[in-house]
């Protein structure tokens, strides 16, 4: 997958606009080079633009474009835009075949662990407060455009930081990464201008806690009592009734789930030796914040006592 391209400024994008509007054959070549400058901009490499100008001008179709530009209606201009900028972002990425190590594919983000990765945790390069997990059947934000999707297999991530959604490991002042000699697989994997890198991760079998902590009864017994009283499909499902128009005892199961989770995390840490940093790890996200994932968040009263508030 693709890193995400930024979005043009403000200006150029109220520019562009303006000379499409315009409908003229010069307004949409000077558009044309406009989004070429912003697409090769945030990809670093600005300096490519004389030679993809030129390769793009070259293209019979381009061209046949730009002649016909003026004569085509506005419904088969927005159509041939949208297919030319699709273009442009390819060509883009063609032209840098390379890691700049610009840091786009940690600024919306962080890897996801495989097997291959296990000694990284065993070493302690990565920790557990390092580290969380989305459990099978979360709801949860499955790519860089944040989109909400279903977890279909358990997923041990680097964490990242809340403000921004960035790796933790990322320093976006000095555009390096803190364990880059030891980054996970799916970092050395990642080719943000080779769309198909990262198809090989999907024949490969992800980390999940169970692996990484075999022979630690306990740790393994409170995680599946924990699975089983915080079942993600079962809040889902109770989510899914609300959406519905809902009932008393759905709602009372969110409730009852939210609490067991919220106390088991208090006692782990004040009695059970555990850090609250290590808790999404052991536990996965808590409910608080897969909460927020419906579209909801938790107040807690003076009383103890739990209340979903719809964010919208």
């Amino acid at each position: 997958m693709k890193q995400k391209i930024s979005n043009p400024t403000n200006n150029n994008l109220t520019e562009i606009t303006k000379l499409l509007d315009s409908g003229g054959k010069k307004d949409f070549v000077r558009a044309v080079e406009l989004a070429l400058r912003q697409v090769l901009l945030s990809l670093h490499v600005e300096e490519h633009f004389k030679q993809l100008i030129q390769l793009l001008r070259e293209e019979h179709w381009y061209q046949n474009l730009e002649g016909t530009w003026e004569i085509l209606n506005p419904q088969v201009r927005t159509r041939e835009w949208k297919i030319l900028m699709n273009h442009l972002v390819e060509i883009a990425y063609a032209s840098r075949p390379y890691c700049l190590r610009c840091g786009e594919c940690c600024l919306h983000g962080s890897p996801s662990l495989h097997l291959e990765d296990t000694d990284l945790v065993i070493q302690g390069i990565l920790s557990p407060q390092d580290l969380y997990t989305l459990r099978k059947g979360e709801r949860a934000k499955l790519n860089a455009e944040g989109k909400l999707g279903m977890v279909q297999q358990e997923a041990i991530k680097i964490r990242e930081k809340p403000e921004n959604g960035q790796c933790i490991f990322y320093s976006e002042q000095d555009r390096e990464c803190a364990i880059y000699q030891h980054r996970p697989l799916q970092c050395k994997l990642q080719a943000c201008w080779d769309p198909e890198s990262l198809n090989m991760l999907l024949h490969m079998e992800k980390l999940s806690r169970r692996y990484l902590l075999e022979g630690d009864e306990a740790k393994l017994k409170l995680i599946h009592v924990h699975d089983e009283r915080c079942s993600p499909e079962e809040l889902d499902n109770a989510f899914s009734i609300i959406d519905q128009g809902g009932d008393e005892a759905a709602l009372d199961r969110i409730l009852e789930i939210l609490r067991y989770d919220t106390a088991l995390r208090a006692v782990l840490t004040e009695k059970g030796g555990f850090r609250v940093e290590e808790l999404d790890f052991f536990f996965g996200r808590s409910i608080q914040e897969i909460v927020g994932a419906y579209g909801m968040r938790v107040d807690r009263h003076e009383d103890g006592t739990y209340h979903l508030v719809s964010l919208v």
